[in-house]
């Protein structure tokens, strides 16, 4: 044994040493001290004395975010399209999110990153826990950490570009056109070149005429089908959930849930669809005639959302394939459902995934395994009772994190995106300060 290995052992041992000695001093301590009135008490009170301790994954201070004061028409002035007034929205006139909003409401993202900017930390409580922002709003943009840009482009598209060819599409662009000319003249703009400016782009067609003009921007977006990588990847963008269309199952305490779930598979939804999407209609041929499955063909409206809600929660698994674009609004209505997924999707990005196990609450087919006879089905109907039910609970735990909400929520739905932007600050800076020292093309981002 040479010299230094004989050191390395030494220095193990003696670390072993003073660990057994501490040990067994803690434990001789908690045998003959009454420590409820110590100094320690506070300490030790502060774990629970029920179930394992987890650390909160709360930030230590919340991110400083300034937002632009835009015209009514970027934003809210498109939920009451009679209303005339253009000053920008306060505290006091932001108007609720329509209750009747159709297919609309999941995509609604941007409304809500922008009403929690509204939310005033207060002393109340919630759940006897103070309630805890990820993000506040500052007024001096020299402090602020980033930008954020409130323009509901999703709900631009949905409400003046949906129908492709009709005539209004133009004030979709010009919308756009305006809002672009505004952000080039903002000097906090022109100090980045917009890396520090948090843009929402929830629908697959939000900004579409000029999006790749603001392709340094942290993009809030559902996922990566419709972005060429040159423009939007992991490293800068945000993933967002839909925001869910069914209701949340809030008192989901059957005694049983295994067996009072007495549908294997479920869903319900179009079946022709683009791309990725395809295969739901090849599902459809391969599951519509097992009887413990159902899987039905329909097009969104209040009264098959209602039918929705009740199917999930009868159902013991939720089929999500991908549709035109690699997610949908599906995945997250199981999830408030507690309805275990099945991801059918290859190139899916999921939010908050540096910090949500997914394998821990769904399971993943490829579309290749998915597509054999008998394979999906064979594998659901084998699996493990105990299993799905750690699942089921993982779902009740995790759903709080899909729920949006005005008054936000500590580690609701949209405090959870707001984190996901604070993660993509060290990138943001790393980039802004590269290239304000390079005298040259940046050589990582050309083809090597």
């Amino acid at each position: 044994m040479s010299d230094c290995e004989k050191t390395m052992y030494k220095k193990a041992a003696y670390t072993l040493a003073f660990f057994i000695i501490l040990t067994f001093t803690y434990l001789f301590l908690i045998g003959t001290l009454n420590l409820r009135g110590s100094y320690l008490t506070p300490f030790l009170q502060s774990f629970p004395s029920n179930s394992i301790w987890v650390p909160s994954c709360q930030s230590l201070t919340p991110l400083r975010v300034y937002m632009y004061d835009l015209p009514r028409r970027f934003n809210v002035g498109m939920l009451r399209r009679k209303d005339t007034d253009q000053t920008p929205v306060t505290v006091e006139t932001l108007p609720p999110w329509p209750k009747v909003s159709g297919l609309r409401k999941q995509h609604s993202v941007e409304y809500w990153m922008m009403a929690s900017l509204f939310n005033v930390e207060k002393e109340g409580k919630e759940n006897n826990d103070e309630v805890k922002m990820e993000a506040v709003r500052v007024l001096d943009p020299e402090i602020a950490d980033v930008f954020f840009v409130p323009f509901f482009s999703s709900l631009s598209f949905n409400v003046y570009g949906h129908n492709m060819t009709d005539p209004n599409n133009e004030h979709d662009k010009e919308l756009q056109v305006d809002i672009l000319k505004f952000l080039r003249e903002s000097k906090h703009w022109q100090r980045s070149e917009g890396r520090d400016h948090v843009i929402p782009m929830h629908h697959p067609n939000a900004f579409r005429f000029l999006r790749e003009q603001v392709n340094a921007s942290i993009l809030v977006v559902a996922d990566f089908g419709r972005y060429p990588k040159s423009m939007s990847n992991l490293k800068k963008d945000v993933v967002a959930p839909y925001v869910h269309v069914v209701d949340s199952y809030t008192n989901d305490e059957a005694s049983d849930p295994f067996e009072s779930r007495t549908t294997l598979l479920y869903f319900r939804g179009r079946t022709v669809r683009k791309d990725e999407g395809v295969i739901r209609a090849k599902l459809q041929k391969l599951l519509e005639d097992y009887d413990d499955v159902h899987f039905e063909r329909s097009v969104a409206s209040e009264a098959n959302i209602k039918l929705s809600t009740k199917g999930m929660r009868a159902s013991k698994f939720c089929l999500h394939p991908a549709g035109d674009t690699p997610s949908s609004c599906r995945l997250f209505d199981a999830i408030v459902s507690h309805c275990v997924p099945v991801i059918i999707s290859d190139q899916i990005e999921l939010p908050y995934e540096d910090e949500l196990d997914y394998s821990e609450f769904s399971l993943f087919f490829s579309t290749d395994e998915a597509l054999k006879p008998g394979y999906l089905i064979k594998q659901l109907r084998q699996f493990p009772k105990d299993k799905w039910l750690t699942m089921w609970n993982k779902l009740k735990n995790i759903s709080h994190h899909f729920e949006f909400q005005y008054p936000s929520k500590s580690s609701d739905a949209v405090n959870m995106i707001w984190r996901q932007v604070r993660h993509k600050l060290p990138y943001t800076k790393l980039t802004i300060h590269r290239t304000r020292r390079l005298k040259i093309p940046d050589w990582w981002e050309s083809k090597r």
